[in-house]
């Protein structure tokens, strides 16, 4: 249960999306033959992971890492015994999830805001529609608006997940 929880929780967070953008463009630029993403390579491909990122996910745009923190991970990745030809794309991920992790924050707290915001018009919007339908009206009236609020938050948080997921099939299909 706590697994489910936590996956949903990454979900809303947006996790999920980078992850995907990540293997997408780590399959594009990886050598076919090693699974080895060249080190010289790192910055173009952490460029267009925070491309996909801001055409995907909701917010402020997010800067890429500067041009000295991408070769200081380089240096550091030339330095290190068997990491000369390239890095694996599990380390490929955990890296763009570093730098990233403060801006999915931000994500989820647009998406929350978004949904909070439009929740109540649309929970009152609904209730008054739904007194003017002849059978429905007398159920419609004994439902609390606060629970069709809650509702209505919980519903527009995923719509927007959904309409994410459907930009980065077309994108990377």
């Amino acid at each position: 249960m706590a697994q489910f929880f936590g996956r949903l929780w990454d979900r809303a967070q947006g996790k999920l999306y980078v992850v995907r953008i990540c293997e997408n463009v780590f399959d594009e630029l990886a050598d076919k033959n090693k699974l080895l993403l060249d080190i010289n390579s790192i910055h173009v491909a952490t460029l267009m992971v925070y491309n996909s990122i801001n055409k995907q996910l909701a917010g402020p745009h997010k800067d890429p890492p500067c041009m000295n923190d991408v070769a200081k991970i380089v240096e550091r990745y030339k330095k290190e015994e068997g990491k000369a030809e390239g890095i694996t794309l599990d380390e490929f991920k955990s890296l763009i999830m570093e730098w990233v992790h403060k801006d999915l924050r931000l994500v989820l707290a647009n998406k929350a805001a978004v949904a909070i915001m439009a929740a109540p018009l649309l929970a009152v919007t609904a209730k008054n529609a739904g007194r003017k339908v002849p059978r429905v009206g007398d159920a419609v009236e004994k439902v609390p608006t606060p629970l069709l609020f809650t509702v209505f938050s919980i519903g527009l948080m995923f719509l927007q997940d959904i309409r994410a997921g459907k930009r980065l099939k077309e994108i990377f299909p």
